[in-house]
């Protein structure tokens, strides 16, 4: 399979589109915290799918936590917040540069999920497009930094990637998705040659439903952006050309080595559980390390965090960024809260300890206020219409509740009282016409079948469970 352009033909094509910027309104500054307010303030020492990358010099590291980008000494320390001027906006997945001078990153601070830099200290932040039609997430750098690759995420959810110029204009598409090859979460080679990135396989949306990547509904796959050429790097799906061929676990969140000749990535541990506060649940997802050169693969960390392989609608990648350092010796990734350092020869995992300072302001969300009329509801669907054995009242359910009512134009009256809790569904009239069976739902007592007098009263309980 190829791609539409190479980088030769980009570095003759981008120029042309670069100013064709997408206009946003200056007069609302989306970063502003309105309404009902509050502060939080507090130090940790500890991220939730936190997203990490480290310098070319391997001397600093970068990683986002809640909403913010930090910076800090890859030995640990204190992390400093780059981001901590941008209001109320959400900044994540930052990406140093191979001059280790700008980072690249994911904000919204002009209303939509955008690839914007700024230099390494945090200084100048500036987008490199906008647009308050399309997502874009993981940014990666590619061809020594002259430009980036992101993820385009359409409301249409076939994905695609976008090749940009630091210095703005709306890109190049270099690989577009398609139903059964839908792609996230891309990750450039050191080199700047290839990108590593996810495959969907499923054949279905797959918007409310799971992907299932222990039959390989998920795939690393590697774009040549010289010659366009894919070439897959895991493969394997459950009765793909064979009913009894099964699968290959699938495999995702890929990161090449420095040199090139090693990719890590994530495979689930089949049967493989986690315990957490008491409860168990899996299957687990490691980190293996491919060579690829002879094709030969080894485990190099069991467990990592629980990935979002089988995320229902795909938004934030099967697992946060991480990084070889640039001596090819140890991998920087999140697992367990907290900033690991893997020693990719013996598999030793030590912590890189870190204090960030979260200060934010949280502002009111905005939501449409709709006041709710305590007068007539004018039913539009009725359930469990009924007749009574003498044909004179009907018994019915609407609103979460059973109504009775005489025939032919009497007035709807509930069967229950006010003080009974339970939604009422399944009106059953007894034989002699004197009583009224029903069942009900309660969340905190879950269901059951109730009797009542036709006319009314208090229900008896039949059942105990």
């Amino acid at each position: 399979m190829r791609t539409r352009l190479t980088l030769f033909a980009l570095s003759l094509a981008l120029p042309a589109v670069l100013h064709a910027q997408v206009g946003t309104d200056s007069t609302w500054d989306v970063t502003q915290p309105r309404g009902r307010t509050r502060e939080i303030d507090f130090t940790t020492t500890e991220g939730t799918w936190t997203a990490i990358d480290v310098s070319p010099d391997g001397r600093w590291i970068v990683f986002d936590l809640l909403g913010h980008i930090y910076r800090m000494p890859a030995s640990g320390g204190e992390a400093q917040a780059l981001t901590q001027g941008s209001g109320i906006a959400v900044n994540v997945q930052p990406r140093i540069a191979p001059d280790g001078r700008t980072i690249a990153f994911v904000s919204d601070r002009k209303g939509q999920m955008n690839i914007w830099l700024m230099n390494a200290d945090g200084s100048n932040p500036r987008p490199v497009l906008l647009s308050d039609k399309v997502q874009h997430r993981f940014p990666t750098w590619v061809d020594s930094g002259r430009f980036l690759v992101a993820v385009a995420i359409p409301a249409s959810g076939t994905r695609s990637f976008v090749m940009l110029h630091p210095d703005g204009g709306q890109g190049v598409e270099v690989l577009k998705g398609e139903v059964g090859s839908n792609p996230f979460r891309v990750s450039g080679s050191p080199d700047g040659r290839y990108l590593y990135y996810d495959a969907y396989t499923s054949r279905t949306p797959g918007l409310y439903g799971r992907d299932d990547a222990m039959m390989g509904a998920v795939q690393v796959r590697r774009l040549d952006l010289q010659t366009g050429v894919v070439r897959p790097i895991t493969a394997g799906e459950e009765g793909k050309g064979n009913a009894e061929h099964g699968a290959s676990g699938g495999g995702y969140a890929a990161e090449a080595s420095p040199d090139g000749k090693l990719v890590s990535y994530m495979r689930k541990v089949p049967g493989g559980t986690l315990e957490y506060k008491g409860q168990r649940f899996g299957p687990r997802s490691a980190l293996w390390i491919r060579d690829l050169t002879g094709g030969a693969e080894r485990l190099a960390m069991d467990p990592v965090e629980m990935d979002l392989s089988e995320e229902s609608i795909v938004v934030n990648g099967t697992y946060p960024a991480y990084r070889w350092t640039p001596d090819g010796k140890t991998i920087v990734i999140h697992q367990g809260g907290k900033i690991r350092r893997l020693d990719v020869a013996s598999g030793r995992i030590e912590t890189i300890p870190f204090t960030a300072r979260v200060h934010r302001v949280v502002s009111e969300r905005p939501a449409p206020k709709t006041k709710l009329s305590d007068g007539a509801v004018d039913v539009r669907f009725v359930r469990w219409a009924t007749r009574s054995p003498d044909g004179r009242t009907l018994a019915f359910q609407a609103i979460g509740r059973v109504w009775v009512q005489e025939l032919p134009n009497g007035t709807p009256r509930r069967l229950t009282s006010e003080a009974f809790a339970p939604l009422e569904f399944q009106p059953a009239w007894s034989p002699d016409g004197r009583s009224i069976a029903f069942t009900s739902w309660q969340d905190e007592h879950r269901g059951a079948l109730w009797v009542v007098p036709a006319q009314g009263g208090t229900p008896r309980r039949l059942t105990r469970e």
